[in-house]
């Protein structure tokens, strides 16, 4: 009876732990995106590759080596060069071999993967707030808009909201 009341009250308590409330709710997102991924034939690690080569290419117009994806999400240089050679092979992107370094840019392909994974994410959001007014979205926008920058954060966009 007490670990009965014990689960109850942790669990009541989680209902309003925001840092509880937040991790939950991006894995449930994080779960949605890896589904859309696995359509595409792609694993989570792929994808989040994926949006970064495109993000840094098609946005903010930079080339991207495979040394920035070792730093940018902290993997060895083994485990990225086998998720670089399986895109490729994939033909999702595309190596261009050039003096000192290979420079990685999104294929065709790659590009309607991005869009069509950017389509589910606006069905995503309708679900997320189906239930909301406008007024209810601006708030919660503006208030995780405030959390980020709490915790010295920005966000990069890529021309979409």
């Amino acid at each position: 009876m007490r670990t009965i009341r014990y689960f109850i009250m942790v669990n009541a308590k989680r209902r309003e732990d925001i840092i509880y409330l937040l991790k939950y709710l991006q894995k449930l997102l994080d779960s949605d995106l890896d589904k859309r991924l696995v359509e595409q034939d792609l694993t989570g690690q792929q994808g989040r590759i994926l949006f970064y080569i495109n993000k840094e290419v098609n946005c903010l117009g930079h080339e991207v080596h495979q040394n920035d994806i070792e730093r940018e999400y902290h993997l060895s240089k083994s485990t990225v060069s086998g998720i670089v050679k399986r895109l490729e092979k994939k033909e999702i992107i595309t190596i261009e071999k050039q003096h000192p370094y290979a420079i990685l840019k999104p294929t065709d392909k790659g590009c309607a993967i991005i869009e069509h994974i950017h389509m589910h994410k606006d069905k995503t959001i309708n679900q997320l707030t189906k239930d909301l007014n406008e007024e209810e979205k601006q708030t919660i926008i503006k208030l995780l808009n405030k959390l980020i920058e709490n915790m010295g954060g920005g966000i990069e966009t890529c021309g979409r909201k």
